[in-house]
């Protein structure tokens, strides 16, 4: 009778993840992490794969950008940085407990669940982290890409920190004043023109531009941020019509998305009403002293703590008139008529993206960011 081989035990190993014993872990594409089937992200977009290295590098990458890891807003300069207890910066003005991060690291699992069956929080919480991740990566590939032009011009300078040959600003960057020299004083870099010994000198930051194309560039910008570096200075007026009235109120019906929030008035949905009667077109405007004519606009927000700091950052946009302008419509075609301007708003409850409307997990976040692109954080 003849014997029969056992079978070789199966070696189990703990997802480095979720904790949890599994007999089928899988290899990631840049680490040596183990991390089982169900925690290993599938997406074409990023290198990495591994939730860990998320975290790792979305946590590096805030840091070296002085990224709040709640509101995800630049930190200002002058601001003091605060941390949680695993280390990510957050602004003084948000609370400990939104760190995205720390949120990011709870989750355990979402193979089992597709992306738009996962709650409005997590859903948020992984397109964060996906974007920290993949604004990680091209940081590295500038920081590689550099190194390779360097060594080639000068094989020594290898050796030189990494972080000092990043190219360009990456969302937010630490600004440090700097001495202007002679040998310094090159081309404005708004007309491209030569600057000459005619030139301004941003007070912070220190770049230097034609005076009248600063001055231009702050009038039109509404942010008046340096074009170089992006240090904001102030908000000027828009051209938004002066005369528009902006109200709010709170209605019954519940966003799809945000059935499940914890309202902070009773009333799961703010409503705002925007209304501007006609009028003649100011000198921000494309036809200065043509008339346009009025029109009412609404739009939504569900009652929740991000919606109602939303609502406040859309109020200071609004006053400083930077919510609508002038042009053409995308709707009608119609020219000199009052649109929007560059801030996305959901003018539909229902209907999801395509019809302005919800479910889109990632709108306030969006928004925020639009928000922030013109100085409102």
């Amino acid at each position: 009778m003849s014997s029969m081989r056992a079978a070789p035990p199966v070696s189990s190993s703990t997802c480095e993840w979720c904790s949890q014993q599994t007999f089928r872990s899988q290899s990631t594409k840049l680490c040596q992490h183990r991390i089982c089937n169900q925690c290993i992200f599938i997406d074409k977009q990023c290198e990495s794969d591994c939730p860990i290295c998320w975290y790792i590098n979305g946590a590096q990458f805030i840091h070296d950008n002085r990224i709040c890891s709640v509101c995800c807003n630049g930190i200002n300069p002058g601001d003091k940085i605060l941390q949680c207890s695993k280390n990510h910066p957050h602004c003084p003005q948000c609370y400990v407990a939104g760190c995205v991060l720390c949120q990011f690291r709870k989750l355990k699992s979402w193979s089992q669940t597709s992306y738009r069956d996962l709650p409005a929080s997590s859903q948020r919480i992984l397109y964060v982290c996906h974007i920290w991740q993949m604004k990680f990566e091209e940081v590295q590939k500038c920081v590689m890409n550099s190194n390779i032009l360097l060594s080639k011009k000068d094989p020594s300078l290898m050796d030189v920190d990494n972080k000092q040959h990043v190219l360009g600003p990456v969302l937010s960057l630490k600004h440090k004043k700097k001495p202007s020299t002679d040998e310094e004083i090159g081309d404005c870099m708004i007309c491209l023109e030569h600057l000459g010994s005619s030139y301004h000198k941003l007070d912070v930051c220190g770049h230097l531009f034609h005076k009248s194309c600063i001055d231009q560039w702050f009038e039109s910008n509404g942010k008046q941020s340096c074009p170089s570096c992006g240090y904001v200075y102030g908000i000027s007026k828009g051209s938004q019509p002066p005369d528009g009235r902006m109200t709010y109120r709170y209605i019954n019906t519940p966003l799809p998305g945000f059935e499940n929030e914890n309202y902070e008035h009773g009333q799961p949905t703010i409503e705002i009403t925007y209304l501007f009667p006609p009028g003649i077109q100011g000198s921000l405007n494309p036809k200065p002293g043509k008339s346009y004519p009025g029109t009412t606009r609404s739009a939504y927000l569900p009652n929740n703590k991000e919606g109602n700091e939303v609502l406040r950052l859309l109020r200071r946009a609004f006053d400083d008139q930077h919510i609508f302008t002038i042009g053409r419509s995308a709707t009608t075609g119609q020219d000199n008529v009052i649109t929007w301007n560059d801030i996305h708003h959901k003018t539909n409850i229902h209907g999801g993206p395509d019809r302005f409307g919800y479910p889109d997990p990632t709108y306030l976040f969006r928004v925020r960011q639009e928000l922030a692109d013109k100085g409102y954080k």
